[in-house]
């Protein structure tokens, strides 16, 4: 790639061809004055038999090299400056004509064949255009911005995408209440997912440290973390709390290891060197079984990874749960699809665009002992039509990230200014 020349210095090509130029026009002058001295010294000798040799115009040809190599140095030095002036002239000018065609023609080129703009293409120059066009789409650069770096965020430094994703989960067969000062459901969740895998080792992590959460969360790529606040009598590593049950890759099961620490139990799964190389597509699966609060009302299922289509069914207990309500914070657009069986207790939900990470599903349910949770809602968002559906998070089905927890107080202040509508 050239360098700047700010200081118009020429260029070592320009001061070899020159110096090549000058070597020339000496020699040819050098020849010429030789063969004049050499025609010179000849014709006043007697050659004998070599008398022909006076035939030969060795005068005219010193001459002519004489003046081409004089000739020569005068036009290097008197009008190599004007005659490269000149053509530098005629080349912006040839530039400035063809720019508006040259400029369309670039375009059009990145805009059809994607070929053309890989090999040129750097990340950098991807992301400007990106903003850029973002920005003026918008009419605000700074909006441009923004979005575009949260869809960087969220998309493009995912490492891994999933695809057709589904999700059977199952709430409601309580265990073990008395270790706890409140009675929970048992939560098992199954995962399935095609995936091109990234990472050798897939983590699963529960902490109830805050500052232990936060840096996992930051450090994304391979772990999925969960978040459960301290509470008297039971213990986030304690496996009655979360377990890792399965891991498969394509029906294959993985064998996987637990580590725990006073604040975390991490499951470690290997998947070896061979999956991540062959760089094929596979499908995952992994189910565990959580501990949610009876009490509660709520679980949500968070999207880990940016993932192309997801079905969910959910079947819960109905001796416990009266009703099971859900409400689609995931999908863009129309939304995604809720079918309700009123004889059979379960949800299924169904979504076939791109889902992106800090999106999810909730789950709210009413307790058979209990009267309806949904109607105080139910009636403030009649007085507020305009007030967007909000829940209160108290238990997850897959990570939740930095932008979930932050905006967790607001949601429960709306909660309770509809309740107090």
């Amino acid at each position: 790639m050239p360098h700047p020349n700010p200081d118009n210095k020429p260029s070592l090509h320009a001061r070899l061809r020159k110096t090549k130029a000058a070597f020339l026009a000496t020699a040819l002058t050098l020849a010429g004055v030789l063969l004049i001295m050499l025609n010179g010294w000849l014709s006043s000798l007697n050659l004998g038999d070599w008398s022909w040799l006076h035939a030969l115009p060795l005068g005219e040809l010193g001459g002519t090299l004489f003046g081409a190599g004089l000739l020569g140095t005068l036009f290097e030095y008197s009008f190599r400056k004007d005659q490269e002036a000149a053509t530098t002239r005629q080349f912006r000018q040839i530039i400035h004509d063809e720019a508006p065609a040259m400029r369309d023609a670039v375009i059009e080129g990145f805009r059809f064949n994607t070929d053309d703009m890989e090999r040129i293409a750097t990340p950098k120059l991807l992301d400007e255009l990106a903003v850029n066009s973002l920005g003026m789409r918008f009419g605000d650069a700074a909006f441009g911005r923004e979005v575009y770096g949260d869809i960087k965020h969220q998309a493009i430094t995912a490492e891994e995408r999933w695809y057709d994703a589904r999700v059977d989960a199952t709430l409601g067969i309580p265990r073990v209440r008395s270790i706890a000062p409140n009675p929970f459901f048992d939560l098992l969740v199954r995962w399935e997912y095609t995936v091109v895998p990234k990472h050798r080792f897939r983590k699963f992590a529960v902490v109830s440290d805050r500052q232990r959460y936060d840096q996992m969360v930051a450090e994304r790529g391979e772990t999925s973390v969960w978040f459960r606040r301290p509470a008297p009598g039971l213990e986030v590593t304690d496996p009655a709390v979360f377990a890792l049950e399965q891991f498969t890759i394509n029906g294959k099961a993985i064998p996987f290891t637990r580590q725990a620490d006073d604040v975390s139990q991490v499951y470690i799964v290997d998947l070896g060197e061979q999956v991540v190389r062959d760089e094929k597509p596979v499908v995952v699966s992994f189910a565990f079984r959580t501990l949610v609060p009876r009490d509660g009302h709520v679980v949500h299922i968070d999207i880990d990874r940016p993932t192309k289509g997801l079905e969910v069914e959910l079947t819960y207990d109905a001796a416990a749960i009266r009703r099971v309500r859900l409400m689609d914070f995931a999908s863009r657009g129309d939304g995604g699809r809720i079918i309700t069986e009123s004889e059979i207790p379960v949800v299924r939900y169904r979504y076939d665009g791109w889902l992106f990470p800090r999106a999810g599903l909730v789950f709210a349910w009413t307790l058979t002992d209990e009267g309806s949770i949904t109607a105080p809602q139910t009636a403030a968002e009649a007085s507020h039509p305009e007030a967007p559906k909000r829940s209160v998070p108290t238990a997850r089905t897959n990570p939740a990230h930095k932008g979930d927890e932050h905006a967790a107080p607001k949601i429960k202040r709306d909660a309770r200014h509809r309740q107090a509508a």
